[in-house]
């Protein structure tokens, strides 16, 4: 089927009472549990694949000389990819992708990028990141915006949440409550919650919420976040997951939003990100290890929620800042390129070969050329999946993708 169409622990107490993107905690967070739209409200996990996945050894073109010729150092020979059909092939480390593939609930959206497309890692994730090309001088994150659309009138509880210790930018909001969080035994309140939480110890005696100041916003969000908190190490701890899930970064992170996406506490948006994607030597070795954490967590997570009210009602969103290019280094690596794919996976996604694989033959200075924009499978999320108009949010009108989603 084809249709075209650093890792840093960043502060969050800017601007005095402005309560940017994580700080994060409801007027009142026990209403974060109990309210809820309905029993399974449609979610979406954000699976971010940071510093540029090699998309051509993701999904590798095996059939094709002009493939193998650059990339006699870090190719993948056709004899081990898994077969897609008689062109394309999963990495020899997707067993389960691939099983995923046959299935029918995984899509697999070919040559996506952007116009103008830049090699800087922060350009390019914050352009993925707001969907926009100015990037954070554009204003809230994607998601962020889709918070603002789907709670217009709700600025106390948080419905997105990123498990890990900074917080993308696109979750970035300056009018709703985002958590982020490294592991619930771990989470207070925010990022820069050790902050707060002196903040709030030097006039603990005071009501919470009840200034006006913002020294006095901050107080109450402090007191309010020690029951969300709560909550979230609850959560997490009650949770019994139906699958052994792997014991790397991301297969454990994957474990945490199977348990807070399970918990009907409200969550509408997940994020976890899988750092290591920035192969400029050794790829092999590491780009191996990075695809079996990778294959091994989503299976989990997939498989976990599968046939819950919930976990029927989840697609995730696989994605990267960019690709590498197409000829490999003297390093044993690939440089920073541009285009790949994204995957789009769940019980609710129709499966099958989405946009047209970029050409190998047809590169701008050894990068290969983008066929679909990135935001027209942003579209498909927010219209087909969240029933939201995705112009205001991206910043101008894309078709989405049609096929993969209802």
């Amino acid at each position: 089927m084809t249709n075209q169409p650093s890792f840093d622990r960043r502060g969050v107490l800017a601007g005095g009472a402005a309560l940017g993107a994580s700080l994060l905690l409801p007027r009142r967070a026990r209403a974060w549990a109990a309210s809820r739209e309905d029993a399974a409200p449609r979610t979406l996990l954000l699976l971010e694949l940071n510093g540029g996945n090699d998309g051509l050894d993701t999904i590798v073109p095996y059939t094709q000389d002009d493939y193998h010729r650059p990339r006699g150092r870090v190719g993948i020979a056709a004899k081990d990819v898994l077969r897609i059909d008689d062109r394309r092939g999963f990495h020899p480390l997707l067993p389960r992708t691939s099983e995923l593939w046959n299935e029918g609930k995984l899509a697999i959206v070919e040559g996506t990028g952007y116009a103008n497309p830049n090699h800087s890692h922060f350009t390019s994730q914050d352009i993925w990141h707001t969907a926009r090309a100015g990037g954070r001088h554009s204003g809230d994150g994607w998601i962020g915006r889709l918070m603002a659309t789907l709670y217009a009138q709700d600025r106390s509880q948080p419905h997105a949440v990123h498990v890990g210790q900074t917080l993308p930018y696109s979750l970035h909001s300056s009018t709703h409550p985002i958590v982020c969080f490294d592991s619930p035994p771990a989470y207070r309140w925010a990022e820069n919650g050790q902050a707060i939480a002196e903040v709030a110890a030097k006039r603990n005696d005071e009501k919470p919420m009840g200034g006006s100041s913002p020294l006095d916003t901050i107080r109450g969000i402090a007191s309010n976040a020690r029951v969300s908190s709560a909550e979230v190490r609850k959560a997490a701890a009650q949770y019994q997951p139906r699958v052994e899930y792997p014991r790397s970064d991301i297969g454990q992170d994957l474990k945490t939003a199977a348990a807070l996406l399970s918990s009907g506490i409200g969550v509408r948006v997940m994020s976890v990100t899988h750092y290591g994607y920035d192969t400029h030597e050794d790829q092999r070795r590491r780009h191996d290890i990075l695809m079996g954490e990778l294959d091994g967590g989503l299976s989990a997570f997939l498989k976990d929620v599968r046939g819950t009210a919930a976990g029927d009602n989840v697609v995730v969103l696989v994605f990267s800042e960019f690709g590498r290019r197409v000829a490999d280094n003297a390093s044993n690596g690939t440089d920073h390129g541009t285009a790949g794919p994204m995957f789009v996976a769940g019980t609710p996604v129709e499966g099958g070969l989405y946009g047209q694989h970029p050409s190998l033959q047809d590169l701008v200075e050894g990068d290969l050329i983008h066929t679909t924009d990135f935001r027209t499978v942003y579209a498909s999320v927010l219209e087909r999946w969240f029933g939201v108009e995705s112009d205001p949010i991206l910043g101008a009108r894309y078709e989405a993708v049609r096929g993969f989603l209802a």
